[in-house]
């Protein structure tokens, strides 16, 4: 739940399922939009805001209509996740990115690029300086959302991508594809993606692992079941344990972990480097020593700038984790 500030200084109170605004805040024209955008963020699609006097709007939404429709063939591009750098590059555009946040590393050419802050907090009064024709947002963790917010208070065009699915990260570059005029490209990087995809579906036999995918450990949080993080591990040949919560992300404890008795596990923490990931550091917490695959040391490393980046490369951490399942 957040408490949220609107332009006005109105009181809006946002959760997942529902949303309110008082008097002062249903006069601002953004409470609409920002509140999707938090709800987005969280894998959420419907939206139930009330105001002081009943339901100002209530049902599902479509992120692809949370802003206009880009501009076509838009040269001058910045992108504000990581998988979005990547999915321009794999559009052959990356030549059109002016800038991006500071967490990008692929492809190489990004390194000459302006950079722009952290994928949560990046300098917005500067993307509006540098005047793009399009700004590639996401709404894939908590905390985007005050970025594409701040983008629509400023008039910045944007193509806001948020994936819970292989095929929605398809249908965004198809999207992203269409918006810098490169159609046909884009079809063919989602075709190679569908073939990869069933490559590795071949390969699946038996009944699947289960599997605990560890995006945080202090406090501890995993994918739920509206999340894309639930077919790689199927296209692994494994299951994920929390897959049948609702939400994109999840806090849990470690008995709730002990209790639902992954077979194997694995840590992808955010933006940690994957030699900075330590299996130890999950095999030796407290509360799981009764956890069997700490016990058998089944805990291994998943580098996050495949897991946790939906666009192209992302299918290398199906692969990864089904050398793992498999070998283990």
């Amino acid at each position: 739940m957040l408490d949220y500030a609107g332009g006005r200084q109105g009181r809006a109170t946002f959760a997942i399922d529902w949303q309110e605004v008082d008097a002062v805040a249903m006069g601002d024209a953004g409470v609409r939009f920002a509140a999707k955008c938090w709800v987005a963020a969280r894998g959420g699609r419907a939206i139930a805001l009330r105001g002081p006097s009943g339901m100002i709007e209530e049902g599902p939404f479509s992120i692809a209509g949370l802003c206009p429709p880009a501009t076509s063939a838009a040269q001058r591009v910045i992108t504000l996740a990581p998988s979005n750098a990547e999915v321009v590059d794999a559009l052959g555009a990356f030549e059109r990115v002016i800038a991006c946040e500071d967490s990008s590393d692929h492809p190489p050419a990004v390194a000459s690029v302006e950079r722009l802050g952290p994928d949560l907090g990046p300098n917005l009064d500067r993307v509006a300086e540098l005047a793009p024709d399009l700004v590639l947002s996401s709404l894939s963790v908590p905390g985007m959302e005050r970025v594409v917010t701040g983008l629509a208070v400023r008039g910045v065009p944007q193509l806001v991508l948020a994936p819970r699915s292989l095929a929605d990260v398809r249908a965004d570059i198809r999207r992203a594809a269409q918006a810098l005029g490169l159609g046909e490209i884009g079809e063919a990087v989602a075709g190679d993606m569908e073939a990869q995809e069933a490559a590795l579906r071949a390969a699946c036999s038996g009944e699947p692992t289960p599997v605990y995918l560890e995006w945080w450990p202090k406090p501890m949080f995993t994918p739920g079941q509206d999340c894309y993080s639930n077919e790689l591990i199927s296209l692994a040949g494994g299951r994920n344990v929390f897959g049948d919560r609702p939400g994109s992300s999840l806090e849990v404890q470690a008995a709730e972990v002990v209790a639902a008795d992954p077979a194997v596990c694995f840590v992808s923490w955010c933006g940690v480097a994957h030699d900075k990931l330590d299996p130890r550091n999950l095999i030796e917490r407290p509360g799981f020593e009764a956890l069997p695959a700490a016990l058998q040391g089944r805990v291994y490393r998943l580098d996050e700038a495949f897991s946790g980046r939906p666009g192209p490369r992302m299918l290398e951490a199906a692969r990864r984790m089904a050398a793992a399942i498999r070998g283990g």
